[in-house]
């Protein structure tokens, strides 16, 4: 799946199990954190690609941290598709969740979960595609869903049905998701 994909995906995921699980009380800057950090934990499986969307955003040493991190997860889809590259991840998340003041109103504990959760849609994402996922790296296999032998109709990367399909089912599941909970959404986020 392309970045626009996985990155919908994921607020899509961090959102639904914000609005599932925390009260309807004020905490905006909660909410933020979960919208930003799902946006960003949804790409960070991507890291190990040069090209990827996080890499372009840094200006002039995106590209050469790209190659840098490619070399030291070996390569794309590797180390950050798996279990092993999830579980350091989440470590380190929690790492740097924990360092967040109090006093900033966040729950790092929601936006930690919601965070894995994101990284988690990408990892199920990439694994209906052609390519699937080493998700038991280092075991050099990759997984696909649905396996073999129907792994003839899994997904193009960039292609047109996850232009035409996927991209906008998300949307509009992400849009419904906003509309039915707005009067939780304007809790959160006015007193």
């Amino acid at each position: 799946m392309t970045g626009k994909t996985h990155q919908i995906a994921g607020v899509t995921a961090g959102l639904s199990y914000f609005l599932i699980q925390a009260p309807p009380t004020y905490q905006p800057a909660t909410l933020a954190a979960v919208l930003v950090g799902s946006s960003f934990a949804a790409l960070l499986p991507d890291i190990d690609q040069p090209a990827s969307v996080i890499w372009n955003k840094i200006p002039i040493f995106g590209h050469a941290t790209g190659h840098v991190v490619n070399e030291a997860t070996f390569g794309h889809r590797n180390l950050t598709h798996s279990l092993l590259g999830a579980a350091l991840i989440g470590g380190l998340l929690f790492w740097l969740l924990s360092s967040f003041p109090g006093y900033w109103g966040i729950n790092t504990t929601v936006v930690l979960i919601c965070m894995i959760l994101s990284y988690g849609v990408h990892l199920l994402a990439d694994s209906f595609t052609v390519q699937g996922i080493p998700i038991l790296w280092p075991w050099q296999r990759n997984f696909g869903i649905p396996p073999k032998p129907f792994d003839g109709i899994r997904i193009e990367t960039g292609q047109w049905f996850e232009n035409l399909v996927i991209f906008p089912i998300l949307n509009i599941v992400l849009l419904l998701i906003i509309i039915s909970n707005w009067s939780n959404i304007k809790m959160y986020l006015f007193k």
